[in-house]
């Protein structure tokens, strides 16, 4: 290969070079805006999530407060009742801690301990809460009876 040859592969390697050079650019650029793009669509979606996370989280203790008290004493499932109880119970932790996030990005800080804190986990003892359940509501059904039978026998 000539000094000349070499002169031009050279030459066309650095202009492949400066090629390269200005496509990654270009591709950096179009990625930090979208970055940006992406950040500023979080920080809308947070501030959003944060004006609506506490009426969520009411909704599902609303929906997961039937005891299984209530559910022996109405003759329901009462394991269909502490299922659904936990299963609500991890889903309102599920929005506490998205809030929590959502505050962190929003603001840039941990958000204090009484904002959204988590709900204790805790044994579940089946078995006991399913005797508990049974007692009270058997308690209630005697005094329901005890009612009707004071006001239908006794007199006033």
């Amino acid at each position: 290969m000539t000094t000349t040859d070499l002169e031009k592969v050279r030459k066309a390697a650095e202009a492949a070079a400066a090629k390269l050079a200005e496509a990654e650019a270009a591709e950096a650029t179009r990625q930090a805006e979208k970055a940006t793009e992406r950040v500023e669509a979080q920080r809308k979606k947070d501030a959003e999530f944060l004006t609506q996370w506490e009426a969520l989280d009411a909704e599902l203790q609303e929906v997961g407060s039937k005891s299984a008290a209530d559910a022996v004493y109405e003759g329901s499932d009462p394991i269909a009742a502490v299922t659904h109880f936990w299963v609500e119970r991890a889903k309102r932790n599920a929005v506490r801690t998205h809030a929590r996030s959502a505050y962190h990005r929003l603001h840039g800080e941990h958000p204090d301990d009484q904002f959204a804190p988590g709900l204790p986990e805790r044994e579940m003892r089946i078995a006991d809460r399913l005797e508990e359940a049974i007692v009270k509501a058997s308690r209630r059904h005697g005094a329901d009876l005890a009612e009707k039978l004071k006001a239908e026998w006794t007199a006033e």
